[in-house]
């Protein structure tokens, strides 16, 4: 009986150990830790971990090699992951790959992904701090879709406010209802046409006059090496400011006649006043004028009266007559 108890009490500490040995196990494979192999540890700086935790996964180039050991903060912006590899891994991974955090699936636990880097480095040691890359934030990305979507939404709005407008408005119904629309949109592009086969022909011949201008041939060039042209045009160019200079010299002439006239005008002297506001001399212009005319009509009284006198009527005769005759010439 006594015996009985005994190994029941061992059969209870087998089990219990058992049960330990198979917690355990299974704690360590849901950790991803090695129970008999040994590994390295290597460090990662991230400004945000979002949801890492000791435990997940560690992979290179898709392939788990090892798992998150430990995240602590370093400072109040920077992170710092340590993470165990194994062994095997230290022959592969150089110094120059880079850590960069993902997710497992769409929805699955967060790991950390090594890539391999560009060129040739040092392999891996232990301690060793490879250089990271911060991922995309979802919280960020999420913002902006939504403000994209509010953006398309208002932009959505305004188009169909404008397509209402458009299919509510008489004047472009009437427009494109019109039948000469058409007729006249093709004659707009066959001008078109004509005007861009012009604008090509014209560009060509530009092209040619230059082409001979730079080989020494052509009009254009000849104009450009003859020294007599250039001499020709400095004499016209020296003649405008010539002229230049004598309509300024004009103007500056001009410009002291109507000071002097407005100066007379002012101060009620000179000849220009005198003519122009006094009376009297106004009325003996107005008299000598008069005077003037009535000598010029009784001058053609006395041609005329000579024109009929006997002794002068032949002479003039003959001269209507050679007058008449130069002109028939």
């Amino acid at each position: 009986m006594e015996k009985q108890a005994i190994n029941t009490v061992k059969l209870g500490i087998f089990v219990l150990a058992g049960i330990f040995l198979l917690v355990f196990s299974l704690y360590v494979l849901g950790k991803n830790r090695s129970m008999f192999g040994a590994g390295f540890e290597i460090k990662a700086h991230f400004q945000s971990v979002n949801g890492l935790v000791a435990g997940n996964n560690v992979r290179y180039s898709g392939i788990q090699i090892g798992s998150v050991k430990e995240v602590a903060f370093i400072n109040d912006t920077l992170i710092e992951v340590t993470m165990n590899i194994q062994k095997k891994m230290a022959g592969i991974i150089r110094r120059n790959a880079v850590a960069n955090l993902g997710t497992d699936g769409l929805i699955g636990n967060r790991l950390v992904n090594i890539a391999p880097g560009k060129g040739d480095a040092p392999l891996i040691q232990p301690g060793d701090l490879l250089p990271s890359k911060e991922e995309i934030d979802t919280d960020e990305m999420l913002q902006t879709l939504r403000r994209t979507n509010e953006n398309i939404s208002t932009i959505s709005e305004e188009l169909l406010s404008t397509v209402h407008q458009i299919s509510s408005s008489t004047q472009l119904a009437a427009l494109l209802n019109d039948p000469s629309l058409s007729a006249n949109i093709r004659a707009a592009l066959a001008h078109l046409h004509d005007a861009s086969e012009k604008a090509s022909i014209l560009m060509t011949n530009a092209n040619r006059t230059l082409d001979l201008a730079s080989k020494g041939n052509g009009t254009l060039a000849t104009l450009l090496r003859d020294s007599t042209l250039s001499h020709e045009l400095e004499q016209a160019v020296q003649k405008i400011q010539q002229i230049e200079a004598s309509a300024e010299k004009l103007t500056a002439d001009l410009n002291q006649v109507v000071a002097s006239v407005e100066k007379d005008l002012n101060s009620g002297s000179g000849p220009v006043n005198t003519m122009l506001k006094d009376s009297i001399m106004a009325e003996r212009l107005r008299r000598t004028m008069d005077n003037i005319e009535q000598g010029t009509a009784g001058f053609n009284k006395n041609m005329e009266a000579l024109q009929h006198n006997f002794l002068l009527r032949r002479y003039f005769k003959k001269e209507a007559k050679k007058a008449k005759k130069e002109a028939k010439e």
